[in-house]
């Protein structure tokens, strides 16, 4: 957050194209079973990035890719509305902000395993699949967090390399945006 200069004309294009990106990812999971739910965890990555970049691009990107999927395949929204998207906000803000991995790894963890158990307790899913749930709700409870502890910590393992890499090359040109959206201040 600040080390990367980008003009609001070209945060909003970053935020639409980022957020669509991230809704086609994750409606892989309705439109094809058992790939596609595989390829929908990587709905978290354009969001995270938008995130690291500017704050409230990655919460406009959020809400943008929720509504999209929404309109599309509203059983996919509670998944990314109470997971994916919050997750990869959470982990691009904390990237953004420098922490240290252990603690985007904690942050991340009680984001993903807090939209796990709202998933469990409110909409009735069980997102880790049938069976979990019925081990009893504090037993559920306490696989979330473990699965979303190594789940955050392979996240964050990679945005910490990954992120970085990517917003100094400009590798935005290579989507159609210009290789300058993102470019470091002169002098730095």
């Amino acid at each position: 957050m600040g080390e990367f200069r980008v003009s609001k004309t070209r945060l909003v294009l970053l935020a639409g194209i980022m957020s669509a990106i991230a809704a086609a990812l994750q409606l892989l999971a309705a439109f094809a079973p058992g790939p596609g739910h595989i390829a929908s965890a990587l709905a978290t990555l354009p969001l995270a990035l938008t995130s690291w970049i500017s704050t409230g691009a990655g919460i406009a990107g959020y809400a943008v890719a929720t509504l999209l999927v929404l309109m599309i395949a509203p059983e996919e929204c509670v998944i990314l509305l109470t997971t994916t998207g919050p997750l990869g906000v959470a982990l691009g803000i904390a990237g953004a902000a420098k922490l240290s991995v252990a603690i985007q790894t904690l942050i991340g963890a009680a984001t993903l395993s807090s939209g796990m158990t709202t998933l469990m307790l409110v909409f009735k899913t069980d997102p880790l699949g049938p069976g979990v749930s019925g081990m009893g709700w504090v037993a559920a409870i306490g696989i979330y967090a473990g699965f979303a502890l190594l789940y955050a910590w392979a996240w964050a393992l990679l945005l910490r390399h990954l992120a970085p890499r990517l917003l100094a090359a400009g590798a935005w040109g290579s989507a159609g945006v210009s290789d300058s959206i993102c470019r470091k201040p002169p002098g730095k």
